[in-house]
């Protein structure tokens, strides 16, 4: 395991080899079984599963179960703040030409946000989170690009400050990923 902090443009997380490989296989192999559905709107095209704490897959459940114990715990401690135990829970799929511009995620309850990698691109492909610096709560620069790498997380905090997008796919790659917040 390979753990990367930063402070800005807001405070984040990155955590390299972050299970064991053959359960990362595992999970990919599992939600690649379940359906995604198109969202789109003029912020954002892309594919989304529902809810998967909820699938009948065990595996994907375990997951859950695995962030909802013990990796909350570890979220808590380095972000300093207090979770509720909520936490949303869902597999993201991007194909060309998909993207999500930016954004800061405050809504409801929300305290941090999670990207759970499970693929990989290069500098070529798109699909890279984008981090902005902001003034006046506006995105004003890009400050930090993270790419996507199999078997990495990344966790950041919610706040006014935390604009972020993911660039459009260029090429006929596939950016899978769980996604979602820690209330």
């Amino acid at each position: 395991m390979n753990i990367k902090k930063f402070s800005k443009p807001f405070k984040t997380i990155l955590i390299e080899n972050f299970l064991d490989i053959k359960d990362a296989m595992k999970i990919f192999s599992e939600l690649k079984k379940e359906k995604f559905e198109l969202k789109e709107s003029d912020l954002f095209k892309f594919k989304q599963t529902k809810d998967l704490q909820f699938s009948k897959n065990k595996i994907l459940r375990n997951f859950y179960s695995f962030l909802e114990k013990d990796f909350q715990k570890n979220a808590e401690t380095f972000f300093g703040k207090k979770l509720s135990g909520k936490i949303d829970f869902a597999g993201t799929l991007y194909e060309k030409t998909d993207y999500l511009l930016p954004h800061d995620d405050r809504l409801e309850s929300r305290k941090i946000a999670y990207i759970y990698y499970l693929s990989s691109l290069g500098k070529n492909d798109g699909g890279e989170l984008v981090f902005y610096s902001s003034k006046n709560n506006i995105p004003i620069k890009i400050s930090k690009r993270n790419f996507p790498k199999f078997n990495s997380i990344i966790l950041f905090e919610v706040s006014k400050k935390s604009f972020h997008s993911v660039s459009e796919i260029l090429k006929n790659k596939k950016r899978y990923s769980i996604t979602g917040w820690l209330h």
